[in-house]
Parts: structure tokens; sequence; C-alpha cells
């Protein structure tokens, strides 16, 4: 069985308290430089919530909850687990047999972790699948700019993602 992934977690913001508060609190708007860029979305609230960081130990995609519904062949399940070790998680068997379904969740941050270590070259096709479809769930949401790797196609029709070590 082929994984299938669904981004069914996403953040919400309070917009309009945490911007009122913020505009009585400091003077001015974290949002504004988002708004002034046209961001829509997560992007715009990933925008607001790093002008609103002036900490550099903390990193925003740190705050930031998603979570994935997974289908995935009761033989994957472990290593797509293990993929996203320290990510927790909900498992149920489906009526299909040998099929499981997953329930992971974690920050953004430990996405990017996931998908970085899940869309390797070297990676067992299947689990690669699944991490693809993860890393394309969150480009459709406008975070595409999260996963700094470099794509490239497989004859496979997956992708592998590389990363500049210098960065």
């Amino acid at each position: 069985m082929t994984p299938n992934v669904v981004l069914i977690i996403q953040p919400q913001l309070n917009q309009g308290t945490f911007l009122t508060l913020c505009s009585e609190m400091s003077g001015q708007s974290p949002a504004r430089k988002a708004d002034v860029a046209g961001l829509t979305g997560i992007p715009h609230l990933i925008s607001t919530l790093a002008a609103f960081n002036d900490s550099p130990e903390s990193d925003v995609f740190n705050l930031l909850q998603f979570g994935c519904l997974i289908a995935s062949d009761e033989r994957d399940t472990p290593e797509i687990l293990e993929v996203a070790s320290g990510m927790p998680f909900a498992l149920v068997d489906t009526i299909i047999r040998g099929t499981q379904a997953i329930l992971m969740c974690g920050t953004l941050q430990q996405w990017v972790s996931a998908v970085a270590r899940g869309c390797r070259k070297d990676q067992e096709t299947s689990i690669r699948i699944c991490y693809d479809k993860i890393y394309l769930c969150f480009c459709q949401q406008g975070l595409g700019f999260a996963f700094s790797g470099t794509k490239h196609d497989l004859p496979d029709h997956t992708f592998y993602l590389t990363y500049d070590k210098r960065s």
C-alpha cells in the first residue's frame, strides 16, 4: 500500500486579540511587515510571530503545532514513526487489512527535521513517499520556505531533498 497523508491540524491564533494587545504594549503591530508583504494564512502567522519575537534563543517554528493523518501499510508504520522520533502519535488498525492510521503531531521544527530524514535518497521508497507527501502538504500551505532542501526528482516519481551543509 502506498502511504497517504492529510494535514489535519494547523495552528490558529486569535489574531484580533493578539494584535490589539501587542499594539497596546509595544506601540506597533507585529503584523505590519506581513501585511505590507501581502502574506496570508500560515506564512502571515509565522511572519507576525517572528516580528513579535526579540529572543535569538527562541525559534518561531517551535511555537507552531501541526498534525498529519497518515494511512500506511502496517509493515511501514514502525519506520514512519522512527523517522519522526520524538513526535507524539496515536495509532489504530483500519478496516482495510494490513493498513494502519497514524495521527502524528509536532512543531513545525519537528516536521522539518522529520521530512529531512524521510526524504533522503537512501530511504526506503514507501517511507520516502510518505515524507514526500508530508512535504507537499506543507508546501500547499505556503510553507515550502521552511524546508531549505533542494528537491531532486527520481525515476520512480518520488523525490529526495538535499541540504547545503554550509548553511
